[in-house]
This record gives structure tokens, sequence and C-alpha cells, in this order.
């Protein structure tokens, strides 16, 4: 934490902005906001007098108290009267949050993520007044009158919902917003693992039941028995979650067959309802809305499998299955899996040019798909046009890319099917290069045409991949998980090993990553 000097604060708020010697903030606007915190934000009030007590000798007493002798401290105080105090122990902070105040009587408190100032606190731009945010004892009026418990899901629901002539700042935060609806959603995943790490002797008398779960994990001692901190099956998006999904795929195909289609439905932040929402607000994007995004994403995949059932383009559909999977970058989409009646199944290759097209539609005949196809369903450029493209790895492209001419369908010998390319038909201009069918990703033009939407369809019937399909849609988010240290011994590196095991909760949160989408 650092708190600068009355006399220098702007020029050196303004210091870390600098391009080129210049900053590109004014210097009145920022004097101004802080201005107008200081004398509406009763936080900030209270923090702004933390000045009086930031010589080096209280500062260092103050971050003592906090961190502990054992951990290592720099103090510095430069030129400018600014005062800095720096952790350098990493495990120290894990699980912590970043937000201390001094109590009166000079011992230091950190805030919970739980507590009702905890947001007005990190987002004091968002939140100009210092308005209290959610705590445990809200309620909820319900119509008879009655009151019962506000959770916090329910709270933050409510915030992130426009209100009828009321402006609504958060609203417009930006890509500020979008870390708001984060923290917002990590404060609720908080208060659900609590409840997890509170009531262990519940999920392990339901999981211990059997000897799975310790053969599993290796224990062949009976006290080891039990010492495990699950993360239950009924915890969303937990490990035990998707393996549970997984299982119920499994049981789908063992009673109606392999599934024939596969799926994946990309978000469009073109679609007509999120632009006519955001034309309200012409200074947002709509990387600036992402529950606006995430809201009506969720009643698309609800209408393409409402469509998918009543339209029977495929035939029959029997079941279902689906995940959304959402990214760092990008738009969030669902990897559906489709199984139709027998009646209805695919016998010979050349069916299935009935369903699933990989060739640029006639503009003239078929307009509105040609500019879908066009627009939404071509891969590229890609390779040695353009070698920077997200796609392209070690050289080549990822995605197969652009595959070979097929005059006709066929299944190869591995039962995946190897659509109708022609060598002659229509092309389309990419970023000055021209790309033909070789370029298509597989579609369906009534999909396409209805839903206006990258919409992938793979046939997969006779595949032999059933077991890879599964797990990919039940594999979970992805993650990266490093640690910089000194080699441990190799007692040291086998403990660290087995408490990590033992603790799923740790595991699920080691390298999580949420993006606003998700969180929204």
């Amino acid at each position: 934490m650092y708190v600068y000097d009355t006399e220098n604060e702007i020029s050196n708020r303004l210091h870390s902005f600098c391009n080129d010697g210049e900053s590109s903030l004014s210097a009145e606007i920022v004097g101004v906001i802080l201005n107008v915190l200081e004398s509406c934000n009763k936080l900030v009030k209270l923090f702004r007098n933390a000045r009086d007590l930031c010589s080096s000798h209280h500062m260092q007493s103050f971050c003592a108290s906090l961190f502990g002798t054992q951990y290592e401290r720099s103090y510095e105080k430069s030129s400018s009267g600014c005062i800095g105090a720096i952790v350098t122990d990493a495990d120290h902070m894990s699980g912590k949050f970043d937000i201390i105040i001094r109590e009166r009587d000079g011992t230091p408190k950190r805030i919970s993520k739980l507590h009702p100032l905890y947001m007005a606190l990190q987002y004091p731009l968002l939140i100009p007044f210092g308005d209290a945010g959610w705590s445990p004892d809200l309620s909820l009026r319900t119509r008879d009158g009655s009151r019962r418990k506000m959770t916090i899901n329910k709270y933050y629901s409510y915030i992130l919902h426009d209100h009828h002539n009321l402006y609504t700042l958060l609203l417009r935060g930006g890509r500020l917003f979008q870390q708001y609806i984060v923290d917002a959603y990590v404060c609720i995943e908080e208060c659900r693992l609590d409840y997890v790490r509170k009531n262990q002797n519940v999920f392990r008398s339901e999981f211990l039941q059997g000897i799975h779960d310790a053969i599993e994990r290796g224990d062949t001692e009976g006290h080891d028995v039990g010492k495990r901190t699950f993360l239950p099956s009924s915890f969303v998006g937990g490990p035990r979650y998707m393996y549970k999904h997984y299982q119920y795929a499994l049981a789908i195909c063992r009673v109606h067959g392999n599934p024939q289609y596969f799926i994946t439905f990309t978000c469009n932040v073109k679609w007509p309802e999120i632009q006519r929402y955001l034309s309200r607000y012409p200074i947002l994007k709509a990387q600036d809305r992402p529950d606006i995004i995430a809201r009506v994403f969720q009643l698309k995949v609800k209408s393409l499998i409402k469509f998918l059932r009543s339209s029977r383009m495929f035939g029959d559909v029997v079941a279902d299955l689906y995940t959304i999977e959402f990214q760092k970058r990008g738009l969030p989409h669902c990897h559906l899996l489709l199984w139709v009646a027998t009646a209805d199944r695919i016998r010979e290759a050349y069916q299935i040019d009935d369903f699933i097209s990989a060739e640029i539609p006639n503009p003239l005949t078929q307009s509105q798909l040609f500019a879908v196809v066009t627009d939404l369903m071509i891969h590229g450029p890609c390779g040695i046009v353009n070698p920077n493209s997200p796609s392209m790895e070690s050289g080549s492209c990822s995605k197969k890319f652009p595959k070979d001419y097929h005059e006709h369908t066929t299944f190869d010998d591995k039962g995946n099917a190897r659509y109708r390319r022609r060598s002659v038909g229509f092309s389309v201009n990419k970023s000055g290069v021209e790309l033909d069918n070789r370029y298509v990703v597989p579609y369906n033009p009534v999909l396409c045409t209805q839903f206006t939407a990258h919409i992938n369809v793979e046939y997969c019937g006779w595949s032999l991949l059933i077991k890879y399909l599964f797990k990919y849609i039940s594999k979970g988010a992805d993650r990266i998980h490093y640690k910089i240290t000194r080699a441990p011994t190799e007692t040291q590196s086998a403990q660290q090993c087995d408490s990590n095991q033992q603790n799923e909760i740790q595991n699920f949160l080691d390298g999580r990553f949420i993006c606003p989408h998700e969180a929204a």
C-alpha cells in the first residue's frame, strides 16, 4: 500500500500513466475525482486520515504487526514522501484478501470478501458513496409479507440488473465492471467452499462408504482413510461434478448407442438482442457488458435445444447433452451431443450431405446463408499466407486447415466423415486472400440461417472416439499452475504432493481462471 503526500499526490498518480514523458490523463480530472471522493465517500475520508500516521516508524510498526517478523519486508521512503510496504512471501498471501484496515488501537485487520464494505473498499470509483453491500443480516421480503434470508447470489443478481428510472454507475464501468463481476462471483464461490470446508464430516461419510475412493488415491492403511478434504459432486464445476456428468453421458450411450452429431454453438455479439440493448449505451462495447452476453446466450442455447427437438431436422431427438465452455479470450460456446432415433440414423455416407455441408453456398440463390457462412463459418486465413494466425502451432494449423478436396462424402478407416469439398465453386476474400471450400467449417444450413452464429456440426455416429467426445465436454475449465521456488528435497516434495492430493478444494482453486462471462 502506498500513501502519497498531499502536495505531490496528483503528479505521483499521473506518473504511472506517462508515455514519452507525458501523461495520457488529465491532471484536472484526477484532481476533481480525488476531491469528490474525499467529500462524499465516508471510506475514503477514513483512509485519507491514514496520511497522518505515515511516518516511517509508524509504517514499520504497522507492517510488523501485520505480517510478522518471519516475513521479509522492505520499507522505502522516496523524496516525495511516499512510503510503501512490500511482502515478498507469496505463500503467506495465498487464500487471503488484499484489503487491510487499521483499528483504533493500532492493530491491523484483514477484510474478508464477505464483509459488507469489501466491494466499496475495492471499487471506490464504481461505488462512490461507499455504500455497504451484502451481509448475512439482509433479508428478502416475499409476496406474502414474510421475510427469509437473502443469499449472496440473489443480492448480486439484483445488483447486476438495470432498474427502471434508476441510473446505475456500476453497469457503465467498462473493463472495471468486468473485474467487479469476477470479484462478485469469487465471493459467492468462496461462500460455498466455506460451507464445504465446515461440513466435511457430512461429505466424508457420503464418499467413504465404499473402498473406491480409498483405492483410487492409493490408501492401503486404515489410518489414512477419512483424512481427505472433499469437494462433493454437488459443487458445480468441480472435478467430481464433471465426472458425474461424464458417467451420465456413458449411461445415455449404453441406452441409446453412440451419439450421431457433435455441435459447437458459439455466441455472436452481433445478435440483434445484444445490439439493441447496447444501442442505449453508445460509449460501451459488447465486452463491457458480459452479463448481457451471458444472459442472451443462455436464452439462445435453450432456444437451440427446443428447435432441434421440435423441428426434427436431424430426426427424432431421443437424448441430448451439452456443456457451456468459457475461455480466457473469446466468447462462450456450447458443446452439444445429439442422439436421434434409430430410424433417423445415417446408414450411408452420402446421407450426411442432407444435414451437413462444407461448401460455400450460392450467393445468388442463397444470399442469406452465403452472408452467414462467409462471415462466421470460414476458417483463416492461416498457414503460409498468415503465419500469425491464432490457430498456428509449430508452423502448421492446429485445426488441420486447409482440408483436402473431396468430390463425395466418405468414411475413412476410423469411421470419421470426410465431407464433400469440391474443387469448383465459390470463394470469399478474407484479409486479401481468396478462400475456397477447403476453409469452410462444417455446418448445417438451417441452423446457421436460423441462429446467425458460428455453429459447427460434425457427424460422429461411426466414430471410434466416443470416449474422447465425452471427456471433451466434461473436462471442466483449462488451468495453468506454476510455482517458482527453491529445489525441495525428495522428502519435502513427496510431502507436498501428498498434501495437495488430499485437499480437493485446494486442487480445484490452484490455477483457477474465471472470465467475466463465466462469472456473469
